[in-house]
């Protein structure tokens, strides 16, 4: 009986092999490509670099989050934030690009995952740098794609 288990466990295991569900993924094309591409960078362009509150909603549905290292934010605290950064008087200019892992289309949502590299210079100096992995959620709207969520975590250098 021992020497039954042992051989036909594996066999069956191995018979029954993970198939993945069906996700629903279509194919994306180029023009829903760069749509994304350009929601992320004008996202950082705009909100994170610029701190222009007058644009998430370019950017942004109105109940967008971002899991921040732990947190959840809104556009209310991204509002509050980037209040705090425009108080800065010696504020630290902030240049974002972006490597795409993956860009995938799920009905009417992509599927986005990236590294996200920032510089941060003043006077034309660098004064620090940051890497996040990055993965965000955009849907159709009446409006045009926007993201609804983001979830980011810190990478090292």
């Amino acid at each position: 009986m021992r020497l039954i288990k042992i051989i036909v466990i594996p066999l069956l295991l191995s018979a029954c092999q993970f198939q993945p569900a069906d996700n629903n993924q279509e194919p994306i094309n180029a023009e829903e490509i760069q749509i994304a591409k350009n929601l992320i960078q004008g996202a950082f362009d705009d909100l994170w670099a610029g701190v222009d509150s007058t644009k998430i909603s370019d950017y942004h549905t109105d109940d967008f989050i971002i899991l921040e290292h732990g947190e959840i934010w809104d556009n209310d605290r991204i509002k509050t934030y980037m209040q705090g950064q425009l108080a800065k008087p010696d504020r630290a200019k902030r240049t974002n690009r972006m490597e795409y892992i993956s860009i995938d289309k799920y009905g009417e949502s992509i599927q986005i995952a990236y590294y996200n590299f920032a510089e941060f210079t003043r006077a034309d100096t660098l004064v620090g740098k940051a890497r996040w992995l990055e993965s965000a959620l955009a849907v159709a709207t009446k409006d045009g794609w926007r993201l609804k969520m983001m979830h980011s975590t810190r990478a090292n250098e």
